[in-house]
């Protein structure tokens, strides 16, 4: 079953380099299309393969009450190959997670033998965190609860730190105990949420109660062999990892010192584990923050720090350092001025030009094979979470970041608003009274009037309207296996995430209802968010249209959709009129019957596709150099 495994892995490498050809190697513009059909082609062969491996060898090993030591072993080896520790090189985090959380509860449940269940307990707090820390990523509502989960696991593992039972523990679960207890803190963790002093006292008499047991002789005597160096910079290092949430002053003070702390820490460090999990400028820009938060520097002083100190950056350096410096130094200084609400001037606005347009520049020429490239997708995350329109609009930093990140997203969104407006503009024609309700047209006359002005609305509308997919754009390039039930979930939240962003911006907040409700059906019977009711809208008629450009992109694209094979326009029409009243308008049929419509649309499925292709690949070829 290893070799089985290795199969698997080397199919998702294989997967991942036919997704992202090297544009150096085509020449010939007409070709990249010609290619990316070739490879999804492949792509899809060596999908059905590792569904098989999954469903015949993995999933029995998940769905079992309880392993033999010779499964936990396989498990274990399947994992180390998903997810290289030493060198990081990430095949299938998700699944690896999934493996994780199955060995976990594995050892969880046997509680019989004190030390196993002693160093579940103790992992189960890492796993809290990661999940906690990928809830946050996206906005997701539901982070107070799992936070509040997470906190009750992290009160099981405590009482393992008194010194009567810590000393009958193993040594390997008294590392356990000692490694992850300090990471309890980082639970805590909130972003823009303010709280109370109180709330982050919790958080911080962790990180004191770290610092007792490293001056305690007892423990050291306990397991002299532990790695107490890396110990003592966790501690500082989680400390100053408060400074990316709202701190009060109080509690911002505190933070400081333990950043100042993490600094002369690593300027005397040696040792190489902690070096390469940890740079000093990291720790610089966590001190900033604080010294923010603490009111001990003026935010624009330490915007202009930033500033300053990303100018120094090397814009073609992809290791770790290299992408603390082109991505985590602008995104604390964008931090700090939305944190901080500060009054930008015009120099402001031409530093945040120059940092988004580097930034997007950055992302176009990362090896999307690199290391790093996960770490990239997250640390993206924070600009549009952060994002200010003071020199470029929302609306365009989220569609060339889709260029960037995952050119099939940014075809798709352009294709959906091209088959949007053209739905749009014959609706128009054939039932004008259906947009009665946009805004200022109350009648049909008004509705003839602002015909421009609804054409525009929906192309807009149509582009923004998968905006919450930048969040999660791990997740929807999993193209060698079927979607883990939890990662459908996430993705679900993608209407939601999308129309949270977009409500805070000029550019992209009339677009609200369309981005949250694409994926609700006409009736809103199914699809997501159920707790939306798209008759309510003004824009229901064009909700419905974006729903259906969407549909038939997804139905026809043989790019990008490697799981089945595109569908005709007639294949699609007969799925539309089946569903035409409960998951598409009733007036959709009778579009479809226009002859006009008919021949815009198989051109756009045809030559207007194939033009999209080629404006991606000049796009991807242009900001490659």
């Amino acid at each position: 079953m290893v070799d089985i495994f290795l199969q698997y892995v080397r199919r998702m490498k294989e997967i991942r380099l036919l997704s992202t050809p090297d544009l150096s190697t085509i020449e010939n513009e007409n070709d990249y299309s010609k290619i990316l059909v070739q490879n999804f082609s492949k792509i899809g062969q060596l999908a059905a393969e590792n569904r098989n491996i999954i469903n015949k060898y993995a999933l029995p090993l998940f769905e079992k009450p309880f392993l033999s030591e010779t499964e936990v072993k396989l498990l274990k080896l399947f994992c180390d190959l998903l997810l290289d520790s030493k060198t990081f090189d990430e095949v299938d985090l998700h699944l690896c997670e999934l493996i994780n959380d199955t060995l976990l509860k594995s050892e969880l449940d046997n509680k019989s033998i004190e030390n196993t269940y002693v160093i579940a307990v103790a992992k189960r707090v890492q796993r809290d965190y990661f999940e906690i820390s990928a809830i946050t990523r996206f906005l997701n509502s539901d982070t107070e609860k799992k936070r509040s989960q997470a906190l009750s696991h992290y009160a099981e593992l405590t009482p393992y730190l008194e010194k009567d039972v810590f000393s009958r523990l193993s040594s390997e679960a008294k590392s356990a105990v000692l490694q992850f207890f300090l990471m309890g803190a980082l639970l805590f963790e909130n972003n823009f949420v303010c709280r109370e002093e109180e709330y982050w006292q919790k958080a911080l008499s962790i990180i004191e109660r770290g610092e007792e047991i490293l001056a305690d002789p007892f423990y050291h005597d306990s397991l002299s062999n532990y790695d107490w160096e890396s110990f003592e910079f966790r501690i500082y290092y989680y400390a100053s990892f408060f400074a990316y949430s709202l701190l009060p002053e109080s509690i911002a003070k505190k933070v400081y010192v333990y950043a100042k702390k993490a600094i002369d820490f690593l300027e005397h460090c040696t040792k190489e584990n902690i070096l390469a999990a940890v740079n000093k400028e990291q720790e610089e820009d966590l001190l900033r923050l604080a010294a923010v938060m603490a009111n001990y520097t003026d935010a624009k002083e330490v915007m202009n720090e930033l500033y300053t100190t990303y100018q120094k950056r090397n814009k073609d350096d992809f290791s770790v350092t290299g992408v603390n410096a082109n991505m985590d130094t602008p995104s604390s200084l964008f931090y700090i001025s939305k944190m901080m609400n500060v009054e930008l001037d015009e120099r402001d606005v031409d530093r945040y030009d120059e940092i988004e347009n580097a930034l997007l520049k950055y992302l176009y020429r990362l090896p999307k094979q690199s290391d790093v490239y996960l770490k990239c997708i997250t640390l993206f995350t924070n600009f549009p979470q952060n994002f200010k329109e003071v020199a470029m609009s929302m609306k365009d930093f989220c569609v060339r970041a889709f260029g960037a990140i995952h050119p099939p997203t940014y075809v798709h969104i352009n294709m959906v608003a091209r088959f949007s407006q053209c739905m749009a503009r014959h609706l128009l024609k054939l039932r004008p009274e259906l947009f009665i309700g946009f805004p200022d047209c109350n009648t049909v006359e008004q509705v003839i009037s602002s015909k421009e002005r609804i054409l525009r609305y929906t192309y807009n509308a149509a582009l923004c309207h998968d905006i919450g997919k930048l969040f999660i754009i791990d997740i929807i390039s999993m193209y060698g296996r079927n979607l883990l039930d939890s990662e459908f979930e996430i993705i679900k939240k993608h209407p939601e995430i999308g129309a949270r962003i977009a409500a805070e911006h000029c550019s992209t907040k009339d677009y609200v209802d369309v981005i949250r409700a694409h994926h609700l059906w006409y009736d809103c019977s199914h699809g997501y968010p159920s707790d939306f009711d798209t008759f309510k809208s003004p824009y229901k008629t064009i909700i419905d249209i974006v729903l259906a450009a969407d549909c038939l992109d997804a139905a026809t694209d043989t790019i990008g959709r490697s799981y089945n094979k595109g569908k005709s326009f007639l294949e699609y029409e007969q799925e539309v009129i089946a569903g035409s009243g409960s998951h598409y308008a009733p007036f959709l049929p009778e579009l479809f019957k226009v002859p006009q419509l008919r021949e815009d649309i198989e051109y756009l499925l045809n030559e207007g596709r194939q033009k999209q292709y080629l404006e991606t690949f000049r796009l991807l070829k242009s900001n490659k150099s």
